[in-house]
């Protein structure tokens, strides 16, 4: 069973001329109803959406006809601990060969006993399916192999038991402070690719999402007391019986997330076409409103530099947990203990480290939700390169020599694992405990400094744009991403990367 550890937090804390602190914080990473559109009724199944895109990208859905679509409606009890729902999903076979099975992932399992799953149909007839990899997935046979382009309409039900306390998985998916946090909530289908359906037994690290770009339709039912912030937009609203019946949609995106208290005050703020918010208990404004300003810039750096983010909204939630973030498509989670101004940790204070979590966790939304790849089997992709964007951050926010102390930190970082040569490129599981942490958020993103050096600042900020559009939607590897690097510089990075990557 994958149980997650807690946060272990190594810091540098100083004070710069321009009066900013910076240390390196890191997650040893972390009504009205559903509108059901037919495949074949000739109507555009992907209009919905246009409301979660920013106007340049509505072009990219014509793109994803064939994508998975997600029509979920979910019931959360007043105890807020109860949680149900109903899903249909449409799902066509993308690949070239005939698929004999279908995965779905259950990540809360991960953590305990939570999310259960009954009466799966396909085509509205019951089939075969068993729980497999401790209860992480489910396996159904198809009655018949899913030919190249064929469609399936898979429909279950799902109910889970939230827990109040902190378990596996960072207690990323629990609910406590009268503050609920679906993580990975519901049943959610993996890649499929060269080796076939992605799943397995999970490790004791590393983030488990890994799928394709798919659309969400969310139709949430709860208290009306409660404040609910979700990736996407919200497309439509009611009250019933006292309830609040409130859809979202959500898409191209890889999750889709889902918190919700009563405690819950906002502050927004709107930058071009994206609205940016900041979602708190109200004795955490302070904080709330450092979340909020650090999106915002983070937001503008990134967009600058590699490519605009896609989304008509950005929203952040503190909620509890072990870790210091956790990232989701169009949403992030802040830990609910960093907003404590006036508390230390180990001797610095706490905004320093919400500040650095916030600017990580924006950072994802261009690194595992527009450019996706094997958190499990190449964990340094998307958190290495978080890594280099936070201090891409702080060196167009703050000047270099903050940006110098960040990596400083990697450094640091690194020694917890005695700054031994241990390859970057190494699956999850293959790493012993003290080592996992230590080279994915300390020697990974050196290396990507070191790769920086080798093709020059200019050139390699021109290639990362260019593999973010390049890969945007799309899963990649290690091989692709050194492909396209060789090919912007003109150059050999074999060396560099036996060096850093290479397992051996």
């Amino acid at each position: 069973m994958k149980i997650r550890t807690c946060l272990v937090i190594f810091l540098v804390c100083f004070v710069m001329n321009c009066g900013c602190q910076v240390i390196s914080w890191i997650k040893p990473m972390g009504g009205g109803g559903i509108t059901h559109q037919s495949q074949d009724s000739g109507e555009n199944p992907l209009g919905l959406y246009k409301a979660n895109l920013v106007s340049s990208e509505h072009s990219v859905l014509d793109t994803f006809k064939g994508a998975t679509r997600y029509q979920i409606e979910l019931k959360i009890d007043d105890n807020l601990t109860s949680v149900s729902g109903h899903q249909d999903v449409v799902y066509t076979n993308q690949e070239t060969t005939a698929l004999d099975q279908l995965y779905f992932n259950l990540i809360p399992n991960v953590g305990g006993d939570y999310l259960k799953v009954e009466n799966i149909q396909v085509n509205g007839k019951p089939v075969t399916w068993v729980m497999v990899f401790q209860d992480s997935a489910l396996e159904i046979d198809l009655a018949e192999p899913l030919q190249p382009r064929a469609v399936l309409n898979i429909s279950m039900d799902f109910s889970e038991t939230v827990p109040d306390h902190m378990g596996g998985n960072y207690g990323l998916y629990i609910f406590q402070d009268d503050i609920l946090a679906l993580d990975s909530f519901f049943p959610i289908i993996p890649v499929y690719d060269d080796g076939g359906w992605n799943v397995q037994d999970p490790p004791s690290n590393a983030d488990m999402i890994y799928t394709d770009a798919a659309f969400f339709e969310m139709q949430v039912t709860a208290p009306k007391d409660l404040v609910l912030v979700a990736s996407g937009v919200e497309v439509n609203t009611t009250e019933e019986e006292g309830r609040q019946i409130v859809t979202f949609a959500g898409g191209p995106q890889r999750d889709f997330y889902l918190a919700a208290s009563p405690r819950y005050q906002s502050a927004s703020q709107q930058t071009g076409e994206v609205k940016v918010t900041s979602y708190y208990p109200k004795e955490f404004s302070d904080s709330g409103n450092l979340v909020l300003e650090t999106t915002v810039k983070a937001l503008q750096v990134f967009s600058r530099r590699y490519g605009p983010y896609p989304y008509t909204e950005l929203d952040l939630a503190s909620t509890p947990m072990q870790a210091g973030g956790m990232e989701y498509s169009g949403a992030a989670a802040m830990a609910l203990g960093l907003y404590e101004q006036g508390n230390t940790a180990s001797g610095s204070p706490n905004t320093v480290f919400l500040e650095y979590a916030t600017a990580h966790e924006v950072a994802h939304q261009w690194f595992f939700n527009q450019v996706m790849n094997d958190q499990l089997e190449e964990p340094w992709l998307d958190e290495g390169f978080a890594q280099y964007l936070t201090y891409i951050y702080y060196l167009d926010t703050y000047g270099s020599a903050v940006a110098d102390q960040v990596r400083a930190s990697w450094e640091r970082y690194w020694s917890a694992a005695d700054k031994e040569p241990i390859p970057i490129g190494k699956p999850a599981g293959d790493y012993e405990p003290n080592q996992y942490a230590a080279i994915i958020y300390g020697r990974a993103p050196l290396f990507i400094l070191e790769l920086e050096k080798k093709m020059g600042a200019e050139v390699f900020t021109h290639f990362l744009a260019e593999y973010v559009k390049t890969y945007r939607w799309k899963t990649t590897d290690t091989q692709q991403f050194k492909s396209l690097a060789e090919e912007t510089c003109n150059c050999d990075l074999t060396s560099l990367f036996d060096e850093w990557w290479a397992v051996n």
